[in-house]
């Protein structure tokens, strides 16, 4: 009597976990070429290779910023791990950066870095949530990339969130640059992208109530932990 309820039910869940597999590999819509993008890329290489990568970049840097479509174009090198390198790239469309990855300037640098590299080239494609303007760092300045990534069912308070976090954030004393950039193909996960004068008046605001607050406050919605990295400007 029990039996075909029984293989009801499991026949039942099955289909319920194949429709859960199905929407889980449903892939993510494809970031719209026409809009403005912040490109935000991490890359790491052997240590002894650092210095050797750092020209490399540095040049790949300075070639991006002459691109048509290029707008800013930052890097920095991570303070505690000297073969970590941060770049940031706002172009006026993802089509310019395409664009440019087609360029033999592009093709080089990839290939000249590839061998130096300790880990896969991540770069990844954002769209703006709070973007304003920046001031020039110059020498002792660092940048602080932060990866910020809320539960699904937090996305719009996590948005919020994050929004007038970097805002109020704008306003710190020594404070050059503070935007909220979110990755094209995952709503719940930000990059907070930040330049300082110096770590002594990044520390100031650390500090202050304003970034405790927003720390507990975001700490329920998190997916994961709040990956804060500090570059030196180069």
């Amino acid at each position: 009597m029990y039996r075909p309820f029984l293989a009801a039910v499991i026949a039942m869940a099955g289909l319920v976990a194949v429709g859960s597999v199905a929407r889980a590999q449903t892939p993510p819509p494809a970031p719209d070429p026409s809009q403005p993008a912040t490109i935000v890329v991490y890359t790491e290489v052997a240590p002894a290779k650092a210095a050797e990568a750092k020209k490399l970049i540095l040049a790949y840097v300075a070639a991006a910023r002459k691109a048509d479509g290029a707008v800013q174009i930052d890097v920095g090198q991570r303070i505690s791990d000297p073969g970590h390198f941060g770049i940031v790239e706002q172009w006026k469309s993802l089509a310019a950066k395409q664009a440019f990855a087609q360029t033999d300037a592009y093709k080089k640098y990839r290939a000249a870095l590839d061998p130096l590299r300790s880990a896969a080239y991540d770069e990844r494609i954002h769209n703006a949530l709070s973007v304003g303007a920046s001031k020039p760092a110059s020498s002792g300045a660092i940048l602080v990339l932060t990866h910020v990534d809320v539960v699904p069912t937090q996305v719009e308070p996590g948005t919020a969130k994050v929004k007038a976090f970097v805002e109020e954030g704008r306003n710190a004393p020594g404070n050059l640059r503070f935007d909220d950039v979110v990755q094209a193909n995952r709503k719940n996960h930000f990059t907070v992208i930040e330049t300082w004068k110096s770590q002594g008046e990044k520390n100031n605001w650390i500090s202050s109530k304003t970034v405790r607050t927003f720390r507990e406050e975001l700490q329920p919605m998190g997916g994961a932990l709040y990956d804060e990295r500090v570059f030196k400007v180069l």
